[in-house]
């Protein structure tokens, strides 16, 4: 492959984002469908599907029926951004406890087995995955982690002076010349296995990730270093590794000959939106972030309308093309993708992205649409949103599907109303027309007004009963305190409300969690998963109400104040006792509401 190819094929960082930006939504695509769901019915979806899947989580910190690397990072990194986008802690033990032992007890850049090959993939998504969970919980364990993986793999990164010299680079024992003209341009590249010294290949699900924490971290900390390597990374994805004739990023590149890989993934442009959407949003209102967002928009447009993973209404399937399959993990494939159109949505208000907003919200409400209809049974979910809807329950299902349910409640408008009880269904008795055998308990459907009108009545004649209580205590304890010594006093509660909390992890697990929260060279054909198991049946999950969460009103906090102080104020106190029996009866008649972004 001559010098010329690669001329060729590095105008492409030039002339690419004036192509395919057509940000038009397709006649087929239905995005009516979901207008009416509330925010709080979508974050009910994605907590019962998290709930699900936290319970096969087993003592050592990775998943009941599977170990492999990037499932799991993926799964801790779906986790800790519900909790980021929901504005709760539901996930922080399930985190702190789980996801910290298994990196422990890990070589976090290997695949999760003993003597498994080591790859930079590996651990620079799990440093990714180690940022989310400090995002989240502000612990400083995982954006230490999350640092020094990021150091780990720039051992193995590709600088300009290198390539520029076209000599060997970091690790590599190579004397070939830069015979093919792309190593000179291969900065910011990252060679994919560090223990093997004669491999030149760079992937994109190392690089793009590299590129995306490398912003993160820039953000976090202020450190140029940080920006100037994801810069240098993500101009090595909008050129060498970009295919210019299907308009979209390769996943695999030889440095060295200038082989390339052309197999279609929807993560691997996931990978570069991803990074794409980071860098354009920090350098926005200068050259660069100008460029980028053409990129940007470019890539989207795309990603949002190829028929490799795309129905033509806009669903997205497995990746057709077998014969380059570049993701053992289809169902992380998808995920990924839709893990950065909604970073992408995060980082471009409606205000000013219109058509690209426009556009990712389409693809979004219609991947909600399906994975909660077609791709449901219960509380268990299909690999693909596609469909159909498991017999089996897979965790896989669920790490894809939490991708998709967590991007619909966070790009939802906090003050959409509930639609009314004739309109709205709870999570787990809806989408599938197979038979529920969820492994989470339905979220109880609104009730009815006449429940309600019921239940009030019923509680004002209980408040009456409690007045009358109040009076004869207040008698008696005005003569106890007659009999007190001077020092003493005391006050008792009216009542303490219990709180009901679920426990997802399997019974003797013992790291309970509340409940209210690859490869090898030019790989062949991908394969999905036949690790899977048989609905359980369903458990008894009540309610839960978050014991860690940040939305806990002045309201709810109320309730645990001793109501019977000497000073209190009747009229405050029978207005204070209505409100907490209407607010009881809410909390037990509609979906959980989880707080504020």
């Amino acid at each position: 492959m001559g010098p010329l190819y690669c001329l060729l094929l590095l105008g492409v960082g030039i002339i690419g984002p004036a192509i395919a930006q057509d940000l038009t939504i397709p006649s087929g695509w239905n995005v009516s469908s979901s207008d009416t769901v509330s925010r709080t019915e979508r974050e009910a979806y994605a907590n019962e599907a998290a709930a699900a899947l936290v319970q096969n989580i087993v003592s050592n910190g990775s998943l009941s029926d599977t170990t492999e690397s990037q499932a799991l990072a993926s799964m801790y990194t779906v986790l800790a951004l519900q909790d980021t986008l929901s504005g709760n802690s539901t996930w922080k033990n399930t985190i702190s406890n789980s996801m910290k032992t298994w990196v422990q007890h890990i070589d976090i850049f290997g695949n999760g087995t003993v003597g498994s090959r080591r790859t930079n993939s590996n651990g620079i998504q799990w440093a990714l995955a180690s940022y989310y969970a400090y995002k989240a919980y502000g612990d400083p364990y995982f954006l230490n982690v999350s640092q020094n993986a990021f150091s780990t793999t720039y051992k193995d990164y590709i600088t300009p002076s290198v390539a520029a010299a076209s000599q060997s680079a970091p690790g590599r024992n190579i004397s070939a010349v830069n015979s093919s003209g792309c190593f000179s341009h291969a900065a910011g590249g990252i060679f994919w296995l560090p223990d093997v010294p004669d491999n030149t290949q760079v992937q994109a699900d190392t690089v793009g990730p590299f590129a995306v924490l490398a912003g993160h971290l820039f953000e976090e900390t202020g450190n140029t270093t940080y920006q100037t390597l994801g810069l240098q990374s993500l101009d090595f994805m909008g050129d060498l590794g970009w295919d210019q004739g299907n308009v979209m990023e390769v996943g695999v590149i030889d440095v060295y000959p200038c082989g390339r890989n052309t197999g279609k993934s929807p993560g691997i442009q996931g990978w570069y939106i991803y990074a794409l959407a980071i860098f354009a949003n920090i350098t926005s209102g200068s050259d660069t972030g100008t460029t980028l967002t053409g990129q940007l928009r470019t890539a989207v447009s795309t990603a949002g309308r190829t028929p490799s993973w795309t129905q033509s209404n806009g669903v997205l399937i497995d990746t057709q093309d077998t014969a380059y399959s570049l993701n053992d993990d289809e169902f992380d494939s998808k995920a990924i993708l839709v893990r950065a159109l909604s970073e992408t949505l995060r980082r471009n208000p409606s205000s000013t992205g219109g058509d690209l907003v426009h556009f990712i919200q389409s693809f979004l409400t219609i991947q909600y649409d399906s994975v909660t209809t077609a791709a449901r049974n219960g509380s268990s979910y299909a690999i693909a949103p596609a469909g159909p809807a498991p017999a089996k329950f897979s965790n896989e299902g669920n790490i894809m599907a939490l991708d998709m349910l967590n991007a619909a409640f966070a790009m939802a408008p906090k003050d959409v109303a509930v639609p009314s009880s004739s309109s709205t269904t709870s999570p787990s008795s809806t989408g599938s027309s197979q038979p529920s055998t969820s492994s989470g308990s339905p979220i109880p459907s609104p009730s009815h007004v006449g429940a309600i009108v019921g239940g009030v009545v019923g509680g004002i004649g209980g408040l009456c009963i409690m007045v009358g209580v109040y009076f004869w205590w207040h008698h008696k304890r005005r003569k106890a305190e007659q009999l007190a010594t001077p020092g003493e006093s005391f006050v008792e509660p009216f009542f303490s409300p219990t709180r009901m909390v679920t426990e997802p992890y399997q019974p003797g697990d013992p790291n309970p969690q509340h409940g209210n929260m690859y490869r090898s060279s030019f790989r062949g054909p991908g394969h999905r998963s036949k690790l899977a198991r048989e609905l359980p049946s369903t458990p008894s999950l009540p309610r839960t109400i978050p014991t860690s969460s940040t939305n806990l009103s002045d309201t709810q906090s109320s309730s645990l104040t001793p109501m019977m102080d000497q000073h209190a104020d009747l009229p405050a106190l029978v207005g204070r006792l209505v409100h907490d029996l209407l607010r009881d009866r809410d909390a037990v008649s509609a979906p959980p509401e989880y707080g504020e972004q």
